[in-house]
């Protein structure tokens, strides 16, 4: 008796869907049962696409965050090829630092050497035994300005310190591209009419073109290039695949209209805050001046001296002012 209830719940599991009731659990093809938040390599889904299929997908790395995403521009100043030398070594510094805190970088050239900083969440350091959680955007802000330095070049023979500086800038940055699904639906606005392009009997009598209007920029996108499609098994004129495949295309033409705002807007506030951050890059104006002979760092804004092994172990949550 016990085994053929047994059965029946194995039954009842696999084909009325109980899982699909039971929200703590997933169904594998091994027919474990495990808790959610549980993950194992060695099962594998059961019946992916069907309604009691329960396991999560993975996991994306969205970036809602501004603070979370920023870009970190690298000028030379003063000191001619030694000046580009310390920015290069600055920028590869911080993006050790950066890479050890797990975030995602990316060196960019374009109107400068920079990086491009990403996180899907706030990110915790240790300093002087305290952990601070922080944005991105929050830890590294307080770099921007110039960085001297005081050394000795390698190409240089009689032995003599040089002092150059590099300037640091600090921008919260946005994706260039925007996808469908991050376009709120009920800020679109469709509606249909008849196609006033040729494509049969029928094409100017059914409202088969597609508007659709983005409310919070005003945009509108029209599409009426598909052509009604016939059903053939019901011989008749589908007029919802029209439509659809119209409202795809204007979707697509909406989504390229937005992305080309959104950056013209986002390019003109970038060169806007670059102009306040990017100073002339002279002495009187620095922040910070590193040391390589003395072996120390000194902060001009804190007014203290660090040990300059921080900054060569890219340990910088010990320089940064936070």
């Amino acid at each position: 008796m016990p085994r053929d209830i047994g059965k029946f719940l194995l039954f009842y599991v696999v084909f009325c869907g109980l899982p699909a009731r039971v929200p703590s659990f997933r169904l594998y093809q091994t027919r474990h049962l495990t808790k959610r938040g549980k993950t194992t390599n060695k099962l594998t889904p059961f019946f992916k696409g069907n309604p009691f299929y329960l396991c999560a997908k993975k996991e994306e790395t969205i970036f809602k965050e501004d603070k979370n995403c920023i870009r970190i521009e690298f000028r030379p100043g003063v000191g001619g090829e030694e000046a580009v030398s310390w920015s290069d070594r600055l920028l590869n510094t911080y993006k050790t630092f950066a890479e050890k805190k797990g975030c995602i970088v990316e060196k960019v050239k374009d109107v400068s050497d920079s990086l491009i900083v990403r996180s899907c969440r706030n990110i915790t350091i240790n300093k002087d035994g305290k952990e601070i959680e922080t944005s991105l955007y929050d830890l590294f802000k307080d770099e921007c300005g110039i960085h001297q330095v005081k050394r000795i070049p390698k190409n240089e023979a009689k032995g003599r310190i040089h002092s150059s500086t590099a300037t640091i800038a600090i921008f919260m940055h946005t994706n260039e591209e925007i996808g469908q699904e991050s376009i709120d639906p009920k800020d679109l606005k469709v509606t249909t009419f008849r196609s006033s392009k040729p494509g049969g009997q029928n094409v100017n009598k059914i409202e088969s073109g597609v508007t659709i209007l983005y409310l919070p920029m005003g945009i509108k996108t029209t599409c009426q290039e598909e052509r009604l499609i016939i059903d053939r098994h019901k011989q008749k004129v589908s007029l919802k695949l029209t439509q659809e495949l119209n409202k795809r295309k204007a979707m697509k033409r909406l989504i390229l209209k937005i992305t080309e705002i959104r950056n013209s807007a986002r390019e003109n506030k970038l060169q806007r805050e670059r102009s306040k951050q990017v100073q002339q890059s002279n002495r009187s104006n620095r922040i910070r001046t590193y040391n390589f002979f003395r072996r120390y760092i000194t902060d001009y804004v804190t007014n203290r001296k660090i040990n300059l092994d921080h900054f060569e172990k890219a340990k910088l949550e010990n320089i940064f002012n936070i």
